[in-house]
């Protein structure tokens, strides 16, 4: 009997452990998924709500587990001997048991702690401990201090001494159903939660209708309960011949199995009732059992004893089967079936969020995949376009110089028109007025023809850098160029020749003559000479010639020497008239030479000094434009690469931030296996208890 029963303790301990494990593993689920960014965004309010119900719910049940014990409810009319059979089962006599209505109230036999000796306590009382001796005066109707018949009196009895109550057994004894008028509130009360009862009958007599009615009531409102039906007192049938006990024993049995089977249907079969039904005696098996325990000879011993003795000892192995097997399917069946829900609904959810995660890693993994993809094409792009500005760079930088120095021959050309366009009073006489003069006409040449040179030059690299199909748009042509000539500066060692020069003179005509035939001459003594304010070479004359000629256009001597040659070759009269002719004209130029014609003299000179020295300059300048472009569109490469160092920077960083995610989602994967293989576990648990305890249904 005691290992039937010790069974329920250790199923109670089984699912006890269950629960506290589901508890902490719930616990641990959201705790992990507190602790999981991707996971905490993707559970919404309803899978939050659901495991906080579920958490709630194993900690209200865990309590409920370390209480639950085994009940056992004995009933019957008053006199049966309901306290003697309890009595007969703990092997000590301690209930009141005596003739009549004895026992007042409900007392509940249940264990007391280990460290306390036994008492009793009243229900909705004080909860006062109060000695075990009171029992008889509390519970006995025949005490003056009798509890009332709707009173609980809980009776603490240590373990120890009764080995029944050490399996967490708990016996009712009732003040008798013909004494209890509230039937339904009795069964409230201190029947629903019973998993046996015991119907004590008085052997002397038969089944009463107060007894059926109140079972009847107890199958109304308990799905068929389990009942067995005790013949107390059949000691008194030792007295009746054999032949009448086995009739007046059948006679009690079929009444007990009509009830059963007939009028209650708690058992289809009629043999599994028969097996609940038994004739004992309470009293005579209690005195055997102390008799055992002092180890005396009953030597009053009644004819049939040990044969009822035996019974009531088949009585209590199936009591204990029954008792056992009853509070495992009605104390933990609910329990497996409420664990196993939330355990698949845990699974499902883990099942939910992994799934999710699985799509949020294939999207990552996606992502990722595309955006190193894009990365590397756009580094391929990038290098690509490097090489490409390198080379637009130089080719763009030869073209300035080209244009360059094309625009300036240009300007050099429009000089003579440019200078003519400048009208400013000319005073040559004042040499400080004529240094006014040239420096307004520089700032005038630089403002009119070489800011057009900045100007149309940028305008001829806009177009030229639209013109290249392959030039991308991050590169910035410069929009202003600066021309790197100074008039001021080009002309600071000028210095116009403003003297009146005959245009007939000798040194006049040996230059044309110079000029249209440009021969080798031999190397003459120099003399000094201003010429647009720069030292000159005297005109070489050719070696035929062997003389000198003077410096001075007019120069007597000179003069006088040409007349005398004209005169032995051409004649007097023709060298008069000749005379006459070129002092004409020497006498039109000279009273021509006025301020005007000065100017005009002066613009000039100015005007053929500085085209020969741009034209000296002209290659540098031009490459002076090149390198501004060349600057330019180097620093707007430095920053186009300083953008895509700063772009390459976001891509990597993005693709390192893909790469973290995706490790972060790969560790709350292996979490959520984790947490799914502890809850795979706690369903393997439970099944095994279902197949150890509660063999005939699944959980």
């Amino acid at each position: 009997m005691s290992t039937m029963l010790s069974e329920f303790g250790q199923a109670k301990m089984d699912m006890l452990n269950i629960y506290e494990d589901m508890a902490r593993h719930l616990q641990l689920v959201v705790d992990e998924l507190q602790l999981m960014p991707s996971l905490k965004d993707l559970m919404n309010e309803r899978m939050r709500s659901e495991l906080l119900a579920c958490i709630q719910r194993i900690k209200a049940i865990c309590p409920m587990l370390q209480r639950k014990r085994m009940k056992v409810a004995f009933f019957g009319r008053t006199s049966n001997g309901k306290s003697a059979v309890i009595n007969a089962m703990l092997h000590e006599r301690i209930l009141p048991s005596a003739m009549g209505h004895t026992t007042s109230c409900f007392c509940q036999v249940e264990a007391c702690a280990r460290q306390e000796s036994a008492h009793v306590t009243i229900e909705d009382g004080d909860d006062q401990k109060l000695s075990i001796d009171c029992l008889r005066e509390l519970a006995s109707a025949h005490s003056g201090r009798a509890l009332s018949p709707h009173s609980l009196l809980h009776v603490r009895w240590p373990s120890s001494s009764c080995q029944l109550l050490g399996h967490d057994v708990v016996l009712l004894d009732t003040p008798g159903v013909d004494v209890t008028a509230q039937l339904d509130e009795c069964i409230d009360r201190h029947c629903l939660n019973a998993d046996v009862f015991v119907l004590v009958l008085n052997a002397e007599s038969t089944i009463s209708r107060v007894e059926r009615q109140f079972f009847e009531l107890v199958a109304q409102q308990l799905s068929r309960p389990n009942l067995f039906i005790l013949n107390n007192r059949w000691d008194a049938a030792a007295s009746l011949e054999p032949q009448l006990e086995q009739l007046v024993r059948a006679q009690h049995t079929q009444r007990c199995l009509q009830l059963l089977v007939e009028e209650l249907g708690i058992y289809a079969n009629v043999e599994l009732a028969r097996r609940r039904i038994f004739h004992v005696s309470a009293l005579e098996t209690l005195r055997l059992r102390q008799h055992a325990k002092t180890k005396e000879e009953d030597r009053f011993r009644a004819p049939g004893a040990q044969l009822r003795y035996e019974e009531f000892l088949s009585f209590e192995r199936k009591f204990a089967e029954c008792i056992t097997q009853s509070a495992l399917r009605t104390k933990f069946e609910q329990h497996c079936v409420g664990a196993a829900e939330m355990l698949l609904q845990l699974h499902e959810l883990l099942q939910q969020l992994a799934m999710q995660l699985a799509q949020l890693g294939e999207e990552k993994t996606s992502a990722k995949a595309a955006l190193t993809a894009g990365y590397e094409g756009w580094e391929q792009q990038s290098v690509q376009r490097q090489e490409e500005l390198s080379q637009q760079v130089e080719q763009l930088s030869e073209e300035s110089c080209r244009l360059a120095a094309q625009l300036l021959h240009e300007q050099i050309l429009r000089l003579p028109a440019a200078v003519q366009q400048f009208h400013v009073p000319f005073q040559p006489h004042l040499q400080r007025e004529l240094r006014h003069y040239q420096r307004l006409l520089g700032v005038h040449l630089e403002q009119l023809l070489l800011q057009q040179v900045e100007l149309q030059l940028g305008q001829l690299l806009q177009l030229q850098m639209r013109q290249l199909g392959s030039a991308p748009a991050d590169c910035v042509l410069p929009v202003q160029l600066y021309c790197a000539l100074d008039c001021q500066q080009l002309m600071s060692g000028f210095q116009a020749d403003l003297e009146f020069r005959f245009s007939w003179g000798m040194v006049a005509i040996l230059k044309r003559i110079q000029a249209k035939m440009p021969l080798p001459l031999p190397q003459l003594p120099q003399l000094p000479k201003q010429l647009n304010g720069q030292r000159e070479e005297l005109m070489k004359l050719p070696s035929h010639v062997g003389v000198w000629l003077p410096d001075t256009e007019n120069s007597t001597g000179t003069i006088l020497l040409l007349c005398g040659v004209l005169t032995r070759t051409l004649g007097w009269r023709l060298t008069l008239a000749l005379g006459v002719v070129t002092g004409a004209f020497y006498a039109y130029e000279r009273f021509s030479w006025t301020p005007q014609a000065q100017e005009r003299s002066f613009k000039s000179q100015y005007t053929q000094h500085l085209q020969r020295r741009l034209r000296d300059g002209l290659q540098q300048t031009a490459a002076g434009f090149g390198q501004q472009v060349r600057q330019q569109l180097t620093r707007s490469m430095q920053q186009l690469q300083r953008e895509t160092e700063h772009k390459r920077n976001e891509l990597s960083e993005d693709l390192a931030m893909l790469g973290d995610e995706l490790a972060q989602l790969q560790q709350h994967q292996s979490k959520l296996q984790a947490l799914q293989a502890t809850g795979e576990e706690l369903r393997q648990r439970l099944k095994a208890f279902q197949q150890r305890y509660l063999p005939e249904k699944d959980v």
